[in-house]
């Protein structure tokens, strides 16, 4: 085990190495286009007609093409790529020519092309994870720039005015929201431009999309790009390239300014709901059934699914109607049903317009959002919770550091890498409807199966007598076995499912109020992690009162309840992903809190889960009373 420890520790620190030598050579790539950037553009100021005009402009010039030398010559160690290697020949010329006083077009043209080398390789990441959001842009640039920037861009806000060199007028610099985007993440020594690091990417480039759309009038109507533009040439051409670009290839003449204004719809899930949900009643009219079972299926995970959370939020109601008239509605497909296909299809209809129409008239305040996003932090961490701390509670008068290692490991794993999703919330929300239920059900069932064990041995252990004697003889094999590794799984397991159902319904939050939704989710997460902590301190300081007996008794129950809720949801999840059928049951209430879905199925794995709890009440009841006849 210590040789595993030590491979493990060896991994860690290897790892952890070629992240910050990765993070480390972005961060002097972007550097280094920054500064070629710079050259190509302030040089006139430093130098004219053959001489110095501005000295502190020269030295800085002079002191630029200097640390493009040193950085490339330290990047040369870790970018195995001849052509980086010929960059050095051309950034020698650049210091050169600089150091001569050359024209300032030649100076521009050699640190652009050398720029444009870099860029070419393929090794610096130049476009963002999706189309950046001019609405998030513009709320990111109130709370971070106007102070310096002014309101409009022009470089005219009340902290800029004491600062040397003035804040950018961004209504005439020549920018790309590439260089924008180096300059935000890096900022730029010896000015009052620091660093916003703090930012995420998406943020950062929304925010440097936004600061090239401000030279630019607002245009009209929508527009249809050319097929050559793409993201990727949008984000590194300023405005000079970008037109060159248009003027070539644009037969409609789209505008430079259209083109920084423009920010591409994002669907609306409960548009995309009710399309699928029209495809598959139009198939199902021409007699394929099967396809229309799966439109049917696609309209509910890929189109109400993303909103439930949200809609259940403010009409819980409408949620169970659409869920209820949806099972229906493929049940209805499944058996060739007419009359009822068309009458559930109608019904769906009116149900998710409704919705739309809900969703669209909600004021979605801060106050809103923030209640939201901390229900569901709540609700989900205390079902994670409430199992972790029965499982330590047991684990605690055993004494086993490593069992205790291997809980804790498990769901701080899960949640970073909860927390880490988040940052990848548009791979998240396009990751396959069915996907995510499967992992959800799967984490559910699992969860169930690891529950039920449990209860049965924390009731079987209720009696001291047998604590004791499990205490004396188990302790040992348990630790040599290695069965942490189970309780490590276990408790990764059982946190993630939970994690990941809530960084996808505050990704949907998010993508649909990026206004307020930021700060409200912070404060959501903030309390709902202070009310955690009040609870867990207030759970293991009562229960170490408790007497073992009576701590597992009460802790079986309470395992055994679970075990009940998660088979429900688990196996509404399978069916909602299209893998086990659904059969109604009707006039039955729906009880979201308790797993309680009305079809045979889930309330079958729920009976079926209590008659083994009550099986092994039973049993280990009659083997007590047998005993105590013997004696």
């Amino acid at each position: 085990m210590r040789k595993i420890g030590i491979y493990f520790l060896f991994f860690f620190l290897w790892s952890a190495s070629v992240f910050s030598q990765t993070v480390d050579k972005d961060k002097d790539l972007r550097t280094l286009v920054n500064l070629l950037d710079y050259v190509s553009k302030d040089y006139p100021v430093a130098v004219e007609d053959g001489k110095i005009i501005n000295e502190v402009e020269f030295a800085e010039m002079t002191d630029f093409a200097e640390k493009c030398i040193a950085l490339q010559k330290e990047l040369s160690s870790v970018i195995s790529d001849k052509r980086f290697n010929e960059l050095q020949g051309s950034l020698n010329v650049l210091q050169q020519s600089i150091s001569q006083k050359k024209d300032s077009e030649e100076i521009s043209k050699i640190a652009i092309n050398a720029k444009n080398k870099i860029l070419d390789l393929g090794i610096l990441k130049i476009t963002p994870n999706r189309y950046p959001s001019l609405k998030n842009g513009a709320v990111l640039f109130q709370a971070n720039c106007v102070s310096c920037h002014g309101n409009k861009g022009l470089g005219d806000g009340i902290a800029g005015k004491g600062l040397d060199p003035k804040p950018t007028n961004f209504h005439e610099a020549e920018l790309s929201p590439l260089q924008a985007y180096n300059v935000i993440k890096l900022g730029i020594e010896r000015t009052g431009m620091v660093s916003y690091d703090h930012l995420s990417e998406d943020e950062i480039w929304d925010l440097s999309f936004y600061i090239l759309s401000l030279k630019h009038d607002k245009a009209d109507g929508k527009i249809a790009f050319p097929n050559r533009l793409h993201l990727d040439s949008i984000s590194k051409w300023n405005d000079k390239e970008l037109q060159n670009f248009l003027d070539k290839s644009s037969s409609n003449k789209i505008t430079v300014g259209q083109v920084r204004h423009y920010e591409p719809e994002r669907p609306n899930p409960l548009d995309v709901a009710i399309e699928n949900l029209n495809l598959s009643y139009d198939t199902f009219k021409n007699g394929d059934n099967k396809q229309a079972e799966k439109y049917a299926l696609t309209s509910y995970l890929e189109g109400i699914e993303l909103v439930e959370n949200l809609l259940s939020a403010s009409s819980p109601t409408l949620v169970r109607d659409i869920e209820r008239d949806m099972i229906a509605y493929r049940k209805a497909l499944q058996n060739s049903d007419k009359a009822d296909a068309e009458r559930y299809y109608n019904t769906l209809k009116e149900d998710i317009t409704s919705a739309k129409t809900h969703l669209a008239e909600k004021d979605y305040s801060f106050a809103f959002i923030y209640g939201s996003a901390l229900s569901i932090l709540i609700r989900e961490a205390l079902e994670a919770l409430l199992i972790i701390l029965i499982i330590l509670s047991i684990l605690r008068p055993m004494q086993l550091k490593r069992a205790f290692v291997a809980v804790h490991s498990g769901w701080v794993l899960a949640v970073l890498i909860g927390l880490a999703s988040w940052f990848f919330v548009d791979k998240l929300i396009n990751l396959s409807g069915a996907s995510r239920e499967l992992m959800e059900g799967t984490g559910a069932i699992l969860a169930v199966l690891v529950l039920l064990f449990a209860g049965i041995w924390l009731h079987s252990h209720s009696e001291m007598s047998k604590w004791t004697h499990f205490v004396k003889t188990k302790i040992d094999r348990i630790s040599e076995t290695g069965n942490w590794i189970g309780l490590f799984i276990f408790s990764f397991v059982v946190v993630f499912r939970e994690a990941f159902e809530v960084v996808l319904f505050l990704s949907s939050l998010k993508l649909n109020n990026p206004d307020v939704a930021g700060s409200a989710i912070n404060w959501a997460l903030l309390t709902s992690v202070v009310i955690v902590a009040i609870i867990t301190f207030v759970f293991l300081k009562y229960t170490k009162k408790l007497p073992i007996g009576k701590f597992f008794k009460i802790a079986s129950y309470m395992v055994g309840v679970l075990a009940v809720v998660l088979a429900g949801k688990g196996v509404m999840a399978f069916q909602e992903a299209g893998y086990i059928p659904i059969t109604p049951i009707e006039n039955m209430p729906q009880i979201d809190l308790l797993g309680i879905y009305p079809n045979v199925q889930t309330i079958s794995a729920q009976v079926l889960v209590l008659v083994i709890i009550v099986f092994f009440n039973w049993k280990n009841r009659k083997n007590i009373q047998q005993q105590t006849f013997n004696k």
